[in-house]
Formats: C-alpha cells, sequence, structure tokens
C-alpha cells in the first residue's frame, strides 16, 4: 500500500523539492526511496512496540484532523523524520539543513495522501483504528499475535512482521 502511495505522489514531490530546495531532479528523485523507507522503519518500529495510538494521531494530523500539535509533534512521525534526515545526510551527502527541509516537504506529502486513503476506508469521514488497520492490511488478530510472537489471522509464522508486508509493497 504505502508504495503505491508514493509512486502517486512522486511526481509531486520531484517537483516540490526542485522548486524549494534547489535540489536537481536526480537528486530529488533518489529522496522518495528514502522516504518510504523511513516511513516504513518507523511504523513498524511503532507498530512492534504496540504505538497504534501514535501512528493513529499522526495520520490524523497529517490529515488535517488532529489536535494541536499535529503531524510535527508526534513522536512516531519526529522518529520517521530523524531517519529521513540522518539517510538523506548519509547517503545523498546532503546537509543537515537541506535534509530537514526535505523531510518537510516529504514526508507530509506521503502521510497525507495516507491519512485520505485511511479516511476513505472508513465507515466515516474521520480516522479511526480500524480504517488504519485496513489500509496497512491488518486486523487486530494480526496485530496481537504479532505483538506477542504468535500467528494472527494471516497466519504467517513471523506474526506482525508477515501482516506488514502487504503495507510495504
Amino acid at each position: 500500500m504505502l508504495e503505491s502511495i508514493v509512486n502517486s505522489v512522486k511526481s509531486e514531490i520531484i517537483s516540490n523539492l526542485k522548486e524549494k530546495t534547489g535540489l536537481g531532479p536526480q537528486e530529488a528523485e533518489k529522496t522518495v526511496p528514502l522516504a518510504k523507507d523511513s516511513i516504513t522503519q518507523g511504523m513498524t518500529s511503532a507498530l512492534s512496540s504496540g504505538n497504534i495510538g501514535g501512528i493513529l494521531e499522526m495520520i490524523k494530523g497529517a490529515g488535517g484532523s488532529a489536535t494541536e500539535g499535529g503531524t510535527l509533534q508526534n513522536s512516531v512521525f519526529q522518529g520517521i523524520a530523524e531517519t529521513f534526515v540522518h539517510k538523506l545526510t548519509g547517503q545523498l551527502g546532503l546537509s543537515e539543513g537541506v535534509s530537514q527541509k526535505v523531510a518537510g516537504i516529504v514526508l507530509p506529502m506521503i502521510l497525507s495522501k495516507l491519512a485520505g486513503k485511511t479516511r476513505a476506508a472508513g465507515q466515516s469521514d474521520d480516522i479511526d483504528k480500524g480504517s488504519l488497520l485496513d489500509v496497512l492490511g491488518l486486523d487486530a488478530s494480526d496485530l496481537l499475535g504479532g505483538l506477542l510472537g504468535g500467528k494472527g489471522k494471516s497466519g504467517g509464522a513471523g506474526g506482525l512482521g508477515d501482516s506488514l508486508g502487504s503495507l510495504f509493497k
């Protein structure tokens, strides 16, 4: 799911980065898979530690329905942004300042699109745990099984890790 979301905003990301940061088209394009990887790592970490509430709040904030503080103050988002900035500086050689600017552009675009998909999957116009799990390709038994190391409905021996496979494809 995340792969298709990232692909749907890729050209917009590249255009915005060229315009707002001065990155060349090839550099801007190289940021996209790093963003996807950073989101994947951050969400996997949050889910494996049982922090679905943090992910839910991050997605709500990205969708414009968060309470005061918004996405930027969310601990899951901050972890994702920190990972992304580290990847940008380490792998692309961008300065810390440019990397932070890139993160401030790219991550909200992707998460906003994810919020839209989550909202559309729900039974109401709000983002809730059920719609988030649907978009992530999980259900409660997958989440619980993964956290406990057992098998969820997906039946995979890897529990949560197996269930997350559909999110990142």
